[in-house]
């Protein structure tokens, strides 16, 4: 039960985690999460810019990194790795070694992008009521086929109530700050339209059709064969 609770808690996080982490290298062994996070502390490096304010600020000693003064916990990063490692070992794969740093820079540059763009939104006024993020919760929850397993997963991959409540009030700020700053703005050209079915699409879709037309031709060939010869079926 555990494997399938996670593998649905973490679709559902993907619903209200706006950037995905785009990562080419594989993932899977749970053995190397304790190996990446020491890597992380120790070889974090924060942007010049940010130098003055984190030395001016009291900031928490689990913060991997500062955006704007605001930090950002080692416990957020150890859900995202959970979450890498559950997608590829459900796809049976390895995580190796020489792909740990690759995968620990995008974990680090997704959160610090999740927190600019939060940060935008709040400046905006992308304000979400409380009871819509109860209201989300609730549909968190009915995913789960107790309370208790609910609870236990939360705990698995150290989430509080008051930790998801707040996360997703992010990602749904964030997505509204996207969809109206950035999305709506956005055209796209019958031109841009053509040139993409062009590129991308186009032998695809005749390798279909042809791969169907040859299918039929096959099929009346075989029963062309199949009305001249002598056929003994004995089932």
């Amino acid at each position: 039960m555990r494997s399938q609770s996670g593998k649905l808690f973490w679709v559902m996080l993907i619903i209200i985690s706006f950037i995905a982490v785009a990562t080419s290298a594989k993932a899977g062994q749970a053995d190397k999460t304790v190996k990446i996070d020491k890597v992380v502390k120790k070889e974090l490096i924060v942007p010049d810019k940010q130098i003055e304010k984190i030395e001016q600020k009291e900031t928490a000693k689990d913060d991997i990194a500062v955006v704007n003064g605001v930090g950002i916990k080692q416990e957020d990063y150890d859900r995202e790795f959970i979450g890498i490692q559950e997608q590829y070992s459900s796809r049976g794969e390895k995580l190796e070694d020489k792909d740990l740093a690759d995968i620990k820079k995008k974990i680090l540059e997704k959160l610090i992008d999740l927190q600019l763009l939060y940060q935008e939104s709040q400046k905006k006024g992308y304000k979400i009521e409380d009871s819509t993020v109860e209201e989300q919760l609730a549909k968190f929850k009915e995913q789960f086929p107790s309370v208790d397993e609910f609870n236990k997963e939360m705990a698995r991959v150290k989430f509080t109530e008051a930790s998801l409540k707040n996360q997703i009030k992010q990602g749904m700020a964030i997505q509204q700050y996207v969809n109206k700053e950035i999305a709506d703005k956005i055209t796209v050209s019958v031109d841009e339209i053509k040139n993409f079915f062009e590129t991308h699409l186009k032998e695809r879709i005749e390798k279909s059709i042809k791969q169907e037309k040859v299918q039929n031709e096959v099929a009346k060939y075989l029963d062309q064969l199949k009305n001249k010869s002598e056929v003994k079926r004995n089932l």
